[in-house]
């Protein structure tokens, strides 16, 4: 299968499938009447996961290169907490269409901003008026889901 038809493809099924992470961590937020241990206990099954696959597919353990590394490439595991946790608490009130709705139209705001300025990336991607229209709609779509709850 060509990849242009394939990655987005692949994209779309796991985007489609996050809609059941807020539902399943919100459900056991609820179970354990914590919200904080609901997002620590996602994280380290998915610790868990990645560390299986990690000795499968290289057949080492930590044996990655850390020269280099800056101290600001670790805090993505923390902006995912930070996402996990918002979540279990705005779901129940929310519901799952505002939240990933909302979700979207945050990260396609910033990444329009963070492509245009070439925040982290090897070369800018500049806005251009269809993008705004693009962000501007999604914002507007997300409002509609909130607010028709």
């Amino acid at each position: 299968m060509n990849v242009v038809i394939l990655y987005p493809l692949i994209i779309f099924i796991a985007g489609a499938l996050t809609a059941y992470q807020p539902l399943i961590n919100a459900r056991l937020g609820q179970h354990l009447d914590s919200p904080i241990w609901a997002s620590f206990i996602s994280f380290a099954s998915g610790t868990v996961i990645l560390l299986i696959v990690a000795l499968i597919m290289n057949g080492k353990f930590m044996t990655i290169e850390t020269q280099g590394i800056k101290w600001w490439m670790f805090i993505g595991g923390a902006l995912g907490a930070v996402f996990v946790t918002v979540a279990l608490y705005v779901v129940p009130y929310i519901g799952v269409g505002a939240l990933v709705a909302l979700l979207i139209a945050g990260q396609l705001a910033l990444s329009v901003v963070l492509d245009h300025f070439g925040i982290l990336a090897v070369e800018a991607n500049p806005m251009t008026w269809q993008r705004f229209a693009g962000i501007m709609l999604l914002i507007t779509g997300a409002i509609v889901i909130l607010k028709t709850k």
